[in-house]
């Protein structure tokens, strides 16, 4: 009986180990470890070899994480010319059949070094963490490395912590304005002159896939001609909230027109100056929420829009001025409209929406157009629940003939649907970021005895669909200030700094042409147009350095920078 009882426990034993053997252990995941383009006046090739030497050996997990073969993949890059792009990255990590792939970018500029890395899904075909920071030292890039592979390791694979950036550390001051930070020899300029950047010195340099003009890069074949120079006016004791271009006198000149929580301001940047023409001080109930202008009534001089709300009643009390040859005047007063002027198929139009006390916007977002006495509303636009006027913009994105609509969601990430509203895409990282919000008691505020307590909606910054570069392709323009808080609170945000990127559509989706660099502050608002009336469209765009408190006055700053063509 016991010889028996043996004979079938080994039976079952073969058979268990046999099975066990059949089915192999789970595989690690594969990733594609790519070299990064290195942009500088110094072979950098050592530090090159040096981060991926690095990423391999951070992103290595026993049995679980294996990054590819470094001499395979070297091996591979022979065949490829130029920096590697997004889409040379994914075709590799294709040919590899990985599961990820890890690119990206490192520019070292005089001092300064800023470095940009992505880890891309291969069967998601999206990336899932996008990395970039600025130091001002070169050593900043093993800080920059450290914390980017915490970042996959933790968010991707579930080991580790993130680790934080050191302070930075005292450098000395460059004495070569072409070498020096932008952003320096913005905190010193008196607001009268461009500051030039330093040019490729030789056609190499111009053919690279990303290279500096000024604070821009491009990750594209075609180089940005010109100066790439940057212009910053003087600092204004004030928030600036919103920021637009308009011939606003009807002479054929642009003028700058912005606003802060109050005031409105019009200045001209003519001959290296930047001149008040006009400003208007409220001195009332006022709280200004945004600002647009361009010429719907057709009479050759641009109206400019105030959307408006009074800040003792919360009521919605927008206003529009015109020039009427000697003054600015009130051609529309107290109107319950949310303005905005978009560009749709090449004609600036007029959008307005109806205010609800109850959740800030009624349902309707409507054309409006100027009968003669007031602007009423003309049409109404067809779009997804829950999209309201300061969401979206139109514009064919994808390049393939037909306009969508490009949207912040509620989380400030990008969505980009079809006209019926069907979703194409959406991003995995937050951009935008604004400090202007509405304030409101809605149907679910909490209450404080028999007082309901009120809500902030925050609301989006500006989408801008363009052909920026006039390579016949569209990009998208957007900010993305990087918050302290990182959205957490609801009635709370603190930015850092900010920068304003160039996206552009392939088949995996959005990414990254070029970017301006990072720019301490907070991006309070942007346009895109001639600011200085010399035939070609400058980045135009309002800096917040200092938000205001009971201890010091605010502190904002309007800037251009060329984008090239």
């Amino acid at each position: 009986m016991k010889s028996k009882t043996y004979k079938i426990i080994l039976l079952i034993s073969f058979i268990f180990f046999a099975f066990c053997s059949a089915c192999p252990a789970d595989e690690p995941v594969k990733v594609l470890i790519l070299p990064f383009n290195v942009h500088s006046e110094k072979d950098m090739t050592f530090l090159k070899n040096g981060i991926t030497d690095m990423l391999s050996t951070r992103l290595t997990i026993e049995g679980k994480v294996m990054p590819l073969n470094r001499e395979k993949t070297l091996e591979a890059l022979k065949n490829i010319s130029g920096p590697i792009s997004e889409r040379t990255a994914i075709s590799l990590g294709q040919k590899f059949d990985a599961d990820y792939v890890l690119y990206g970018s490192l520019t070292v500029f005089g001092n300064s070094v800023s470095t940009d890395a992505r880890f891309f899904d291969l069967n998601e075909k999206k990336p899932l963490v996008t990395f970039y920071n600025s130091g001002k030292d070169n050593s900043d890039v093993i800080s920059h490395i450290n914390l980017f592979a915490a970042q996959v390791n933790e968010r991707i694979f579930g080991t580790g912590t993130t680790a934080e950036l050191p302070r930075e550390t005292p450098h000395k001051k460059e004495t070569d304005d072409g070498r020096r930070h932008p952003e320096a020899i913005w905190a010193e300029a008196s607001g009268g002159k461009f500051d030039p950047s330093p040019r490729p010195k030789d056609k190499d340099d111009v053919n690279q896939d990303r290279i500096w003009t000024g604070t821009v890069k491009r990750e594209k074949k075609e180089p940005i001609a010109g100066s790439g120079a940057f212009w910053k006016s003087k600092n204004f004791d004030t928030r600036v909230k919103g920021v637009v271009l308009g011939d606003a006198d009807g002479d054929g000149r642009n003028e700058t027109i912005f606003i802060s929580e109050d005031n409105l301001f019009i200045y001209r940047h003519a001959e290296g100056r930047f001149v008040k023409l006009w400003e208007m001080g409220t001195g009332g109930f006022y709280n200004f929420i945004s600002v647009d202008a361009a010429d719907i009534n057709g009479n050759g001089t641009a109206e400019i829009f105030i959307t408006n709300t009074n800040s003792n009643t919360g009521m919605l009390q927008s206003f529009v001025l015109e020039w009427n040859g000697t003054n600015f005047s009130k051609i529309a007063d107290k109107e319950a409209w949310y303005y905005k002027i978009m560009n749709i198929a090449g004609q600036d139009t007029l959008l307005g929406q109806r205010p609800n006390p109850r959740k800030v916007f009624a349902s309707g977002v409507y054309e409006l157009k100027w009968n003669g006495s007031e602007y009423v509303s003309a049409k109404r636009h067809i779009l997804p629940q829950r999209v309201d006027i300061y969401d979206f913009t139109y514009g064919d994105i994808l390049n393939d003939g037909q306009e969508e609509i490009v949207m912040f969601a509620k989380n400030d990430y990008i969505r980009i649907l079809d006209r019926d509203g069907t979703e194409e895409w959406e991003s995995s990282e937050a951009f935008g970021g604004s400090l202007t919000y509405i304030e409101f008691v809605g149907d679910a505020s909490s209450r404080i005895g028999d007082v309901k307590e009120t809500e902030y909606l925050y609301l989006p910054q500006r989408l801008y669909v363009r052909d920026i570069d006039q390579d016949g392709t569209n990009e998208l323009i957007v900010g993305q200030n990087r918050d302290r808080a990182s959205r957490i609170f609801s009635k709370f945000r603190m930015f850092k700094s900010g920068h304003i990127e160039c996206l552009s559509w392939d088949d995996a989706g959005l990414y990254r042409k070029w970017r301006t660099r990072e720019i301490s502050g907070h991006i309070s608002d942007y346009t895109i147009g001639d600011i200085n009336n010399d035939g070609q469209d400058e980045l135009v765009f309002s800096v917040v350095t200092k938000a205001g408190s009971l201890f010091g006055k605010p502190r904002s700053f309007v800037a251009s920078q060329d984008m090239g063509r």
